[in-house]
């Protein structure tokens, strides 16, 4: 058995003793040293459909939540050989419908292609929260945006979690320009991130004020803008990312965009997967900084998740697991 927050309601919390997991073959066990909130967990906690229903099985009882993980490598199954006990790894489960652990316990199991060692000199507090940001930063610009070097980026709420991951991101990509668009307290760490030209969202109307025909690649990582809103903005074969999805994303409905504005929409379900984690780790080393507000012990974990909340935070909410009970 093992210790668990479990997710009694959409408001209520509690620490359970749950089932320890056993590895499957290709699957390492964890044992979770930090875990971080976000805002999936209230999702889930509130069982909506969507999105929660995506992002977890709702239906499996007892609820646990949490994706984000720090912790190390306490038995592995047959089929791995990258990993051995002892390694200290980080990553962050699915976010799936298929998805039926959490990481605000002392335990899960993973497959092996889903976590990467911690590059060392890396705190395992960090680790677990840079995770989901970088990896939705990186896989949005590159792989859905086709982001390279020398074209253009515009990165909408560059002073959120995702948003200052995709800043630094961008430059290390070697994007032509990179512009950034946030609320007035985050111009100046926007401007330290590397951004060429920084937009106070509360001066200017991106919908409209923007130079035309600007951008190669507009990453709204907010979800609250479109592809139809940001066209004007975009060069011809430019693509639209957004961390929600649209119907304009989908076929038909995309390839009729595509014709009648020769742009396109798409929209990202980050996907964990070692050699992302990788290559962020050697970026970490490198330099690439992980904004972290604040560290609570597990105990305290209603704090936590009303710091969360509360709007007032200013990077990710880790959570200690291990020895936090």
């Amino acid at each position: 058995m093992m210790r668990a927050v479990v997710l009694v309601d959409k408001t209520n919390m509690e620490v359970q003793e749950v089932a320890k997991p056993s590895p499957k073959a290709g699957e390492v066990l964890i044992k979770v040293v930090y875990t971080a909130l976000d805002t999936a967990l209230h999702e889930v906690a509130n069982r909506t459909m969507i999105p929660g229903s995506l992002l977890h099985n709702l239906k499996v009882t007892p609820l646990v939540a949490g994706w984000h993980f720090s912790g190390i490598v306490e038995s592995i199954a047959g089929g791995v050989d990258n990993l051995k006990v002892g390694d200290a790894v980080h990553g962050h489960l699915q976010y799936s419908s298929k998805t039926e652990q959490g990481t605000l316990t002392d335990y899960i199991t993973v497959p092996a292609s889903e976590c990467a060692k911690i590059p060392e000199g890396i705190n395992m507090d960090v680790a677990a929260a840079v995770t989901t940001e970088a990896l939705t930063a990186l896989q949005a610009m590159r792989d859905k945006g086709g982001l390279s070097k020398g074209k253009s980026v515009l990165i909408i709420a560059a002073g959120g979690g995702v948003g200052t991951q995709a800043v630094q991101i961008a430059k290390v990509l070697k994007a032509g320009s990179v512009h950034a668009v946030c609320s007035t307290k985050d111009v100046s760490n926007a401007t330290k991130l590397g951004a060429d030209l920084v937009i106070d969202r509360t001066k200017k109307d991106i919908t409209k004020a923007l130079d035309a025909a600007s951008y190669d690649v507009i990453f709204d990582t907010t979800g609250k803008y479109s592809l139809m809103k940001m066209r004007y903005a975009m060069k011809k074969g430019g693509t639209f990312v957004s961390t929600i999805p649209n119907i304009t994303d989908y076929p038909p409905f995309s390839w009729i965009v595509g014709i009648a504005t020769g742009k396109h929409s798409k929209s990202l379900m980050v996907k964990c997967n070692r050699q992302d984690l990788e290559l962020v780790g050697e970026w970490m080393k490198a330099g690439m900084t992980v904004p972290i507000d604040s560290v609570y012990d597990i105990k305290d974990i209603d704090d936590a998740r009303e710091r969360q909340e509360s709007g007032k935070k200013s990077g990710r909410v880790v959570i200690k697991v291990a020895d936090g009970w």
